[in-house]
């Protein structure tokens, strides 16, 4: 089998270690994945300004580094670096939880995988809720405390071979992305649910600071449906919600 993996929280993550760690394990993996963290970004693309590309040494495997999105990442790994196509984009793992319509279609994470769908490369995004402590302190430090990296380890060493596993076993499609959310307090034996992507939606942004406008949400209303993906996360399991860009064209059929 032969990967490609990306995020969008840049080479510097230590999720994205960790699932490099247990993909080489599946096949040959390629490595493209943004210079800098690229939050938020969704699925776009970068058009107006050249895209630099460099190569690194991550846990000793060479990856390539751009300066750009997530979707830029995939779509210069499938027609420019890699020599033949993968047979799967997989995508984090993404600090933070993408559950809900209105962050899985903001998330690079999300976007990054949508991009390999266009090629007809199946998906699968996986993120990973953490306490507030803890997300807080990535965005201050770009950096976990050691305990949280043993304990993050300690669930995730276990549980993504039963999950790639799950996934794998006919799940996989040419124009289908598994979005994946781990709840905050990882089990070998967390349970996995399939789930619908939560009708949950955010309110401003942005914050007034000054003359200018940075960054910062604080409301949102989640959607509370009891198969929904946040309310399964929330429950301890780990959420697997199917999303088939061939839906869209259905819908825009009808």
């Amino acid at each position: 089998m032969h990967i490609l993996l990306t995020n969008d929280d840049s080479h510097r993550s230590p999720l994205l270690s960790l699932l490099l760690e247990y993909l080489k394990t599946l096949g040959d993996v390629t490595i493209v994945v943004p210079m800098e963290e690229q939050s938020w970004t969704g699925k776009s693309m970068t058009r107006f300004r050249p895209l630099y590309v460099d190569e690194i040494l991550l846990n000793g495997t060479r990856a390539f580094c751009v300066d750009g999105t997530p979707a830029d990442c995939v779509n210069l790994g499938l027609h420019h670096l890699v020599p033949q196509k993968p047979d799967i984009v997989v995508s984090g793992i993404n600090i933070g939880r993408n559950t809900g319509v209105g962050f899985a279609l903001s998330s690079g994470t999300v976007g990054a995988c949508l991009e390999g769908n266009i090629a007809g490369i199946p998906g699968i995004a996986i993120s990973q809720d953490l306490e507030h402590e803890v997300y807080m302190h990535w965005g201050g430090h770009r950096s976990f405390l050691p305990e949280t990296v043993e304990r993050l380890g300690t669930g995730l060493v276990p549980l993504l071979p039963r999950l790639v596993d799950h996934l794998l076993s006919g799940r996989l499609e040419p124009f289908v992305t598994w979005n994946v959310n781990l709840p905050v307090d990882l089990s070998p034996d967390c349970p996995l649910v399939h789930t619908v992507l939560g009708h949950s939606f955010y309110d401003s942004c942005f914050e007034k600071q000054g003359a200018r406008y940075r960054h910062n949400l604080k409301v949102y209303h989640a959607d509370e449906r009891p198969m929904s993906d946040g309310v399964v996360i929330r429950e301890g399991k780990a959420s697997l919600t199917r999303i088939d860009m061939r839906d869209l064209g259905q819908q825009i059929e009808g």
